[in-house]
């Protein structure tokens, strides 16, 4: 979803990184899991962690910590991967914790600030229950990242 004026008709997976919340809209999310075994793979891009094996298909899973140059938290078992659908292939992005899922009212979600962010991976900003929560543009988080 990358068009702002869709975002009070749609839900979105509400999710934790370093703390922080961010969203991504729920036709854009496959499924979330618990965090499996994650196989490393040497020389790949770095805010790759690894690869899991997801009934039968290898899902590359990205580290949004690495992906937003954050401090990575320590594992604990409210971790999950939320696999999305990537341009040809699902990708599981690696978060703290799932949440919720839940609607914005679109008159509490405003625009990114009018400076360039990172590559413009915010769709906008939603105000819910006293916190702001980050609404992801996903093509760009994960496919417009400088190495």
């Amino acid at each position: 979803m990358t068009d702002a004026t869709q975002i009070g008709k749609a839900q979105f997976v509400v999710f934790s990184v370093n703390q922080q919340l961010y969203s991504l809209s729920i036709e854009e999310v496959v499924e979330i899991l618990r965090v499996p075994v994650i196989t490393s793979i040497p020389g790949i891009n770095e805010m790759i962690e690894g690869v899991i094996n997801l009934r039968g298909s290898i899902i590359p899973v990205v580290s949004l910590h690495k992906r937003f140059n954050l401090i990575q938290a320590s594992k604990h078992k409210k971790n999950r991967i939320v696999i999305v659908q990537g341009e040809n292939e699902n990708i599981g992005l690696r978060v703290e914790e799932v949440r919720m899922v839940t609607k914005f009212n679109a008159d509490n979600v405003e625009p990114p600030p009018g400076m360039r962010v990172d590559e413009d991976i915010f769709i906008g900003f939603a105000k819910l229950d006293g916190q702001v929560i980050g609404i992801l543009n996903l093509k760009k988080v994960l496919y417009e990242h400088q190495v």
